[in-house]
């Protein structure tokens, strides 16, 4: 029977596509007696120091990671985005290492593309429209961590102007498909990305990709594969897992929370090994 530690290592905070502070975040898991959490924001290391913070006081681990975005077929019809996770030994959420990796160069990047793609489709509406959603135009004086991200903006729009939010739906995926320096990574490149930066590369719930042989690729030169997720129906995860073990990888156990909707909480912890394998980084 394989040793396993109650985790859940993948979800999001208010620093991407989640509605959650980072020390709400962590405090949940914690009192549902989880021992070692991970923040895993899009392309963002941003909650990271809070979430880790919030964990040496709860007595718990905080293992900082990043969910990084890749394509495959980039620029095509079949386009499709593939999302690698990044775990970082704890002991660099605090130590400021983290800012001075290729990833963390990056989410630096993104985060200004974000402000910059917001704020020119702010100014591409009409007037009347951005006055209800930036009526003292705020949102043009915020910088890095306090410019709202995703979900953040999203539940801005949807509050002061439920008119343009549809448009801003369809809009905002030009973040991604038209920003190739950025985000054009094929998976193997991201997964290159992590192993450099000191990171152990875990491909995120694989299920959802409709290329399933190139899919079959990306988790053969993994090292790590995501079985249990919101995203896993019980006979799918438990066919990863069977994987995972077949060929040596490591796996874990996470619940991809974004704050949406009711948590659901892993069935199953992450092995031992691969939480050693994580805290003993490259």
């Amino acid at each position: 029977m394989t040793d396993t530690i109650a985790t859940d290592l993948h979800g999001h905070t208010k620093f991407s596509d989640g509605r959650a502070e980072p020390e709400d975040y962590v405090a949940f898991r914690a009192g549902l007696g989880m021992q070692v959490i991970a923040i895993s924001d899009h392309d963002s290391f941003a909650g990271v120091p809070r979430a880790a913070t919030a964990a040496v006081e709860l007595g718990v681990t905080l293992v900082p990671a990043m969910e990084v975005t890749s394509f495959i077929h980039f620029g095509t019809p079949r386009a499709e985005q593939v999302h690698i996770l990044a775990y970082f030994p704890p002991e660099r959420a605090l130590d400021g290492s983290l800012s001075t990796t290729r990833l963390g160069d990056r989410a630096v990047a993104a985060s200004r593309r974000w402000r910059e793609f917001v704020l020119a489709w702010l100014t591409d509406l009409p007037e009347e429209q951005r006055w209800f959603i930036d009526p003292d135009r705020v949102l043009g004086t915020l910088y890095g961590t306090e410019f709202p991200q995703l979900q953040s903006f999203l539940n801005l729009v949807l509050e002061r102007n439920r008119l343009v939010y549809e448009d801003f739906i369809r809009h905002h995926v030009r973040f991604w498909t038209e920003g190739k320096a950025l985000f054009g990574w094929t998976p193997e490149e991201a997964i290159e990305t992590i192993r450099a930066d000191g990171a152990l590369d875990v491909v995120a719930h694989p299920a959802r990709i409709r290329d399933k042989a190139r899919m079959d690729r990306v988790i053969e030169g993994a090292q790590g594969i995501e079985v249990y997720t919101s995203r896993h129906k019980a006979e799918i995860a438990a066919g990863f897992r069977a994987r995972a073990e077949a060929s040596g990888k490591h796996w874990t156990a996470s619940a991809d929370d974004h704050g949406h909707v009711t948590y659901i909480r892993p069935p199953d912890g992450t092995p031992r090994r691969t939480i050693e394998r994580i805290f003993a980084g490259a």
